[in-house]
């Protein structure tokens, strides 16, 4: 049993929830090296940011620990789903004792949230060719989701539904995807201004969820909530996935059977129950996992030195895509009745036994996001593609004539991924007042809000290490210690092992009167 259950935690993890849109935890689980590294000629993984940069020396990884970076980003904070009760203790939004007003004040239009993993297995550079050259092999994860504030005003309102009541939710999506890639790179010198680089990534596929739907009508009768989905389409990628129907596990919801005329259930079960997604048997098959598909990427990237103080960089990475197979399809097309989200009655004084604690309370969400989800299996073991998110770079650098261990940079990154784009503007004070170390201040705003950020990077002959960290800044909740509104987190560290020569210039720079 305990067995049973654990699968079936790491299968709605990996696949972003997508029986239930991510929603049972706001903050539940790709990404880019931290951008503190951008302007750090010393920094060992700067080629991830941009193809063209160059390493000091040639290197190699600690294995599994030569770049590990996660990151978390959201238009709300924690502070704006979790609220402190007068005991001290833990509520979620649901809690009565939160007021409606109160919460939804301190929501956005739009939630969004998104939460990205990358490790570094394996990677090393060196100087051959005429140029550096690169090869990694990597393990990326990326999650997110988004969500007008409309929906959230539906589950506030409970089981309280005044008839003619009206909701319109539009646009709910989330994605997750999960892939591994193996990439090549080179940079060179094309002359004293000009230096390129390009990497090919071959892609190899892992799992994937995407849930889209349109729009959700919502309207109250003196029964229930009449929920009418309009383009509502799931599909999960994963080998070895399994998963059944109600019909076929025979495990349905009292929701799923008819209601006589006085509203008592019967034991007719409701037209299209028995081919519900049946979320409780989601599970992985041990034998048959592997991967799931494959695809190919591509980064290009130049840098342009005006002269000794001003140098000009722009990178597009990710363009590319993957083609996935043993895709299961899922679609909500039929009208519904929901009776509505329960909501957390006052903790009684029971201790660990309280059955409204915090974690109860999220498990009593989840239950009730997943009777809104009637997903229809339509299909399995199918095939689609989808295209990354593609990220665009632009840099200018500036540095300081009178000493050039300072210099200044300002950079621009923009995310392409639909519903889920990003933008960011970055300024940062970088300098190098050792051989072997250098460091970088900066300040970001994004549509996630500001954060501060500190890259401290060490790199003596033969010997990297490095530790970056972009914190929120804004109010934080001393309860548990998270950003209250909006926030974006990333934290970036590893271990390399540096060879050979320090680089020197092909071409020594001369001043360009324009470009």
């Amino acid at each position: 049993m305990m067995k049973q259950q654990m699968k079936t935690r790491v299968v709605t993890s990996i696949l972003s929830a997508a029986a239930v849109w991510g929603l049972a935890g706001p903050a539940a689980a790709q990404t880019q090296n931290n951008r503190s590294a951008y302007f750090l000629g010393g920094a060992t993984f700067r080629h991830e940011l941009n193809p063209a940069f160059m390493g000091e020396r040639g290197y190699v990884t600690m294995p599994g620990l030569g770049n590990l970076a996660f990151g978390a980003q959201g238009t709300s904070g924690v502070g704006d789903f979790l609220f402190v009760k007068q005991n001290g203790d833990l509520m979620t939004f649901m809690h009565e004792d939160v007021g409606r007003d109160e919460f939804l004040n301190g929501l956005p239009r739009r939630v969004k949230f998104g939460f990205n993993l990358e490790e570094t297995i394996l990677s090393t550079g060196f100087y051959a060719w005429g140029g550096f050259n690169t090869f990694g092999i990597s393990v990326k994860s990326n999650t997110n989701f988004s969500a007008p504030d409309a929906l959230f005003k539906f589950m506030k309102s409970g089981v309280d539904r005044p008839e003619g009541t009206h909701y319109q939710i539009d646009d709910i999506s989330a994605v997750s995807t999960n892939y591994a890639e193996i990439a090549l790179g080179h940079a060179r010198e094309l002359n004293e201004q000009w230096t390129v680089g390009a990497k090919v990534k071959f892609l190899v596929g892992l799992a994937k969820a995407t849930v889209k739907i349109d729009r959700l009508d919502v309207v109250a009768t003196p029964d229930y909530w009449q929920i009418t989905p309009s383009g509502a389409q799931a599909y999960l990628s994963a080998k070895g996935l399994v998963a059944p129907t109600r019909g076929e596990t025979g495990n349905y919801d009292d929701s799923d059977y008819a209601l006589d005329d006085a509203g008592n259930r019967t034991d007719q079960l409701k037209p299209g129950s028995e081919n519900l997604l049946s979320y409780d048997d989601l599970d992985f098959d041990d034998n048959n996992i592997g991967p799931t598909g494959f695809g190919m990427a591509f980064d290009f990237g130049a840098t342009y030195r005006l002269n000794d103080e001003w140098t000009f960089s722009a990178a597009v990475l990710d363009l590319g895509f993957i083609r996935w197979k043993n895709t299961v399809k899922a679609t909500m097309n039929n009208s519904f009745e929901f009776d509505g989200f329960t909501e957390i009655p006052v903790n009684s004084d029971l201790g660990d036994d309280d059955p409204n604690s915090i974690d109860n309370q999220a498990d009593r969400i989840g239950d009730d996001l997943e009777e809104l989800s009637k997903f229809t299996k339509e299909g399995e073991g199918l095939k689609r593609t989808t295209a990354l998110a593609a990220t665009l770079n632009l840099g200018a650098q500036y540095t300081l004539p009178a000493y050039d261990r300072l210099n200044f940079g300002l950079l621009s990154s923009t995310r392409f991924q639909g519903r889920h784009w990003w933008t960011e503007a970055r300024v940062s004070a970088n300098v190098s007042p050792l051989k072997w170390f250098e460091a970088s201040l900066n300040y970001a705003i994004s549509n996630f809000g500001s954060t501060g950020g500190l890259m401290l990077n060490f790199h003596p002959r033969g010997f990297n290490f490095f530790i970056a960290a972009d914190a929120p800044m804004g109010k934080f909740s001393p309860k548990y210690y998270a950003p209250v509104n909006r926030f974006a987190l990333n934290v970036n560290l590893g271990i390399n092992f540096t060879f050979g020569p320090e680089y020197k210039r092909k071409y020594n720079c001369v001043e360009v009167q324009s470009l």
